[in-house]
């Protein structure tokens, strides 16, 4: 497992591919819909991992999805997103709005820095991990 604890210049990061983006995506929410069952604490337990799961320490600063799918999100300058909470929640929260995650896909696949809006917003980016 690779920690990044250096800025890394933007050149030596590559782009992580829009399918395991995706696929990163669904691990994520089929974990965030299995938390909701859990009874009393599920709901906020799932909106928490949701929010937060890019900067999360006990991750490397990865999501569960991201981890499978062997990507990270990182700020614009390379550097990691562990306990970075204020990018980590910006990047995240739009997808609550309803219909936000459909255009956050359009905005991904027809960007040419592979951005969603959250990443443009938030000054982030996915990148694949080595």
């Amino acid at each position: 497992m690779e920690i990044l604890d250096q800025p890394i210049t933007t050149t030596q990061l590559d782009n992580a591919s829009d399918g395991n983006r995706i696929l990163a995506y669904l691990i994520d929410a089929l974990i965030v819909g299995a938390l909701s069952f859990v009874p009393y604490v599920g709901w906020i337990a799932a909106v928490a991992y949701f929010l937060t799961r890019d900067g999360l320490p006990f991750l490397d600063g990865q999501s569960i999805g991201k981890k499978a799918m062997n990507i990270r999100a990182v700020t614009e300058t390379g550097e990691n997103l562990t306990n970075n909470w204020g990018p980590v929640i910006i990047r995240n929260v739009v997808l609550f709005i309803p219909l936000f995650p459909l255009i956050e896909l359009i905005v991904m696949l027809t960007n040419d820095k592979k951005q969603r809006l959250g990443d443009q917003w938030a000054k982030t980016r996915v990148v694949s991990v080595r």
